[in-house]
């Protein structure tokens, strides 16, 4: 059977002659629904982060109205359980502060430096993190809301150093445990896409942990020239394969930041939109709004050139961002049931 959003793409991205019809299709495009946990029947999650006042100052610039309905935030297993168990309290804190409903987009590390390398996948796999594990679950347990975990984000990554089999052992494990312990996060199997040159997809599926323990796709994207990479592309068809939604896990205007207006869109944000609209596959977003030049200093990070990605910090960014929020498409803290 013809998949007619597939089809609607092809004609839109061949064919001059339809140009008209598909500029109007393409905002309408129905959303594949995978009856995945947690996947909105129709339309795409709205998120943002990634700390709390980053996302407070992206709901003032988008307007209340518009509050995303996730809440991005990351832990990492490599921590101490005391560590672990105050990131939940604070978590939960944050979250009983804002808007009701809004569900937490948490990154899920096991490393053992910033971006190093120093991947802990096997002592993790060999149970040497038991404890920390066991904090982490204590911590989701009392948020009582669906929440969605991307276990180890960025796998291939050489940043984190992990590798395939022990990647997906700790998957597995932590999936499983998912389910034996009542916890309700969907689990995310989040690549590190243009950031790691678009892995091979037979390279990228050695780290696959398998259907049975995958709820959703991740990818993060940053780069403008990712949105039109063929990696890009089959990963999307990929993931249209095994039956799974796919979430932008994180999304930020690398080495464009929002300072020079119209350019800055022209350049990132509208083909952002545009692919986000015209992948059917894509049933949730995430950005960034940070000045990165400022959290590189503040958390010891080299993300010095990757500018100010604050849509607040230029009105014209901010004008046409958003009117594209405002897209029906998105689903927003105001639309959660």
């Amino acid at each position: 059977m013809i998949n007619i959003n597939y089809l609607v793409r092809f004609l839109c991205a061949f064919s001059s002659l339809f140009l008209l019809s598909c500029q109007t299709t393409s905002s309408m495009l129905e959303r594949e629904n995978y009856q995945a946990k947690y996947e909105p029947k129709d339309g795409i999650y709205h998120g943002a982060g990634q700390d709390p006042d980053g996302f407070n100052d992206y709901v003032n610039a988008v307007g209340t109205l518009y509050t995303p309905s996730l809440y991005m935030t990351y832990v990492n297993i490599a921590s101490d359980t005391e560590t672990i168990e105050k990131w939940g309290v604070d978590l939960k804190k944050t979250l009983d502060s804002l808007p009701h409903g809004i569900m937490p987009q948490i990154g899920l590390a096991f490393t053992g430096g910033n971006d190093t390398g120093a991947g802990l996948d096997k002592a993790v796999a060999a149970g040497d993190y038991d404890e920390e594990l066991e904090a982490f679950y204590r911590a989701l347990l009392p948020l009582d809301r669906p929440s969605f975990t991307r276990i180890g984000y960025e796998f291939e990554g050489a940043w984190n150093g992990y590798s395939p089999e022990s990647y997906k052992a700790v998957f597995i494990r932590i999936a499983t445990d998912f389910k034996s312990k009542n916890i309700h996060s969907a689990t995310v199997w989040c690549s590190g896409g243009g950031s790691a040159n678009f892995m091979a997809m037979p390279k990228l599926m050695e780290f696959y942990p398998g259907d049975e323990y995958v709820d959703w796709w991740g990818i993060d994207i940053f780069s403008p020239e990712e949105f039109t990479n063929e990696g890009l592309e089959a990963f999307f068809a990929k993931a249209n394969t095994h039956k799974k939604p796919v979430m932008i896990g994180e999304s930020t205007p690398r080495e464009v930041g929002v300072l020079d207006g119209e350019k800055s869109w022209n350049d990132w944000f509208a083909p952002y939109f545009k692919m986000v609209e015209n992948q059917p596959g894509i049933k949730a977003i995430c950005y960034i709004n940070w000045d990165w030049v400022y959290w590189s200093d503040k958390i010891g990070f080299q993300w010095h050139h990757w500018g100010d990605a604050r849509i607040e910090q230029n009105d014209v960014v901010l004008r046409k961002y958003q009117d594209a929020i405002k897209n029906k498409l998105f689903i927003h803290q105001k639309d959660l049931k």
